[in-house]
């Protein structure tokens, strides 16, 4: 058969608790019972011995009524034996980190502060972090790590003028008084887990990505959102007569 087999199921066709599966939801931050709105299920055909089958999901979670989408895959033999190479993607991802409490307002700051003045040192940050956290969420800690040293360096040449190699750049931005020491250290981690995923085929667990992740927000955190939360205590603390 050429045609795509599957098979079509609403969640107002089913009675009961069949129309409800337990997953995680992001917005509770737990597994909840979710109600299914829509399901799919595809098979592929195949002359092999094996075959191409998914199934997709849409679902609201019976609490927050958060929607969820979850797709999954795998390869099975014809007579629904020997499941291997599964494989599942679920939006919104599951948030193994929680954000730092000031990134959605860097983000506002970042964008709306230079509206119309092209795109700004702080709106290129926020915008590779943004991509980071993306690349955390759906499990991909080679480029998390990868994308981390192109930020780190981004921000080191930002600040001072490019010494080359890396290594130079570092020890600069702590003579410029940017990081201190045991940063410099800290960093210098995070730039080398970048190298060995880059050029010695390194494959850096979640764990070490979100290490590093913390490393770097720290920087983030010093450089741009302690100096501005500074400048506004500058404006507010009442000056000393006289001065």
């Amino acid at each position: 058969m050429d045609k795509i087999l599957f098979v079509m199921c609403s969640a107002f066709e089913v009675l009961g608790m069949h129309n409800k599966v337990k997953m995680h939801c992001c917005s509770c931050e737990a597994d909840t019972w979710q109600q299914i709105l829509f399901e799919k299920s595809y098979q592929y055909p195949s002359d092999e011995e094996y075959e191409h089958c998914s199934k997709s999901i849409l679902t609201e979670c019976c609490g927050c009524e958060q929607p969820h989408y979850r797709y999954r895959s795998w390869m099975q033999k014809k007579d629904g034996t020997e499941k291997n190479m599964e494989d599942e993607w679920v939006f919104p991802p599951k948030q193994l980190r929680k954000k730092p409490t000031w990134y959605r307002g860097f983000a506002f700051y970042s964008v709306v502060s230079t509206a119309g003045e092209g795109s700004t040192e702080k709106e290129y940050v926020w915008d590779l972090l943004r991509e980071i956290h993306v690349s955390l969420e759906n499990n991909c800690p080679r480029l998390g790590v990868m994308g981390l040293r192109a930020l780190l360096e981004h921000i080191m040449v930002s600040k001072i003028d490019d010494q080359m190699p890396f290594i130079k750049n570092l020890k600069e931005f702590q003579n410029q008084g940017y990081i201190s020491k045991m940063q410099k250290e800290a960093l210098g981690h995070v730039l080398e887990i970048g190298h060995a995923a880059i050029h010695r085929s390194y494959n850096p667990n979640q764990v070490e990505l979100i290490a590093a992740l913390d490393i770097l927000e720290n920087l983030i955190e010093t450089i741009y959102i302690f100096v501005e939360k500074a400048k506004q205590i500058d404006r507010n603390v009442p000056k000393r007569k006289g001065t």
